[in-house]
């Protein structure tokens, strides 16, 4: 329980409120569950996204061997996860800036991850390295260099976008704005040569919100 409520703790939102928009989520604890809740409510006027990240990690994580990130999910407020661009993100250097590494996955309607609960509906989603980009909010940076992850991984974050990931600024079609709710259960490494992945701290230690 303390492992949970620290990891949970590591992260913090970063929604379109730095844009000018109104939307709102947050990273919160369910109580007596293997798992966390995101939720929140995404508004599109003047913005069009939610977000949430750890706070960067006091030593980068291991990836040597990895293929790519996952996430184990659930998104439990509808059936429509295809009308959002849900997006993970990575940083592979210790600065603040803009620029991030970013990467679109799909999320699944049919539960593929098993559950010592015996609990339904769970998907792993699997990104790999090479599916990210550097960007700058949406937009991609033209000719920005692959993403690197043998120095290590500073940061990780996930976002419900409107936006699709691309050189121009480009909307989702039907784009369902209003509630949400994806239940994390885990983030990690996986590799597709079987590779034996690093053993990482549970949780890994960030930096506090004053640093």
């Amino acid at each position: 329980v303390d492992a949970k409520r620290k990891a949970i703790n590591a992260f913090e939102r970063i929604d379109d409120a730095i844009m000018g928009g109104i939307s709102l989520s947050s990273l919160r604890d369910v109580p007596g569950e293997s798992y966390a809740s995101w939720s929140g409510v995404c508004r599109t006027d003047g913005g069009g996204f939610c977000g949430t990240r750890t706070l960067p990690f006091v030593e980068p994580l291991d990836a040597q061997g990895a293929s790519g990130v996952y996430v184990d999910c659930r998104l439990a407020s509808d059936d429509e996860p295809e009308r959002r661009v849900w997006k993970m993100t990575l940083r592979t250097d210790s600065s603040r800036g803009e620029m991030v590494y970013q990467a679109a996955f799909p999320l699944g309607r049919d539960g593929t991850v098993g559950s010592e609960d015996g609990d339904e509906g769970w998907t792993r989603a699997e990104i790999p390295f090479d599916d990210f980009k550097l960007v700058r909010g949406p937009r991609v940076i033209p000719d920005g260099p692959p993403l690197d992850a043998t120095g290590g991984i500073f940061q990780i974050g996930m976002s419900l976008s409107k936006f699709v990931i691309g050189v121009n600024t480009t909307e989702l079609e039907n784009f369902r704005a209003g509630y949400f709710d994806l239940q994390l259960k885990q983030i990690g490494f996986y590799s597709d040569a079987g590779n034996s992945m690093p053993s990482l701290a549970l949780p890994p230690e960030t930096l506090g919100k004053d640093e």
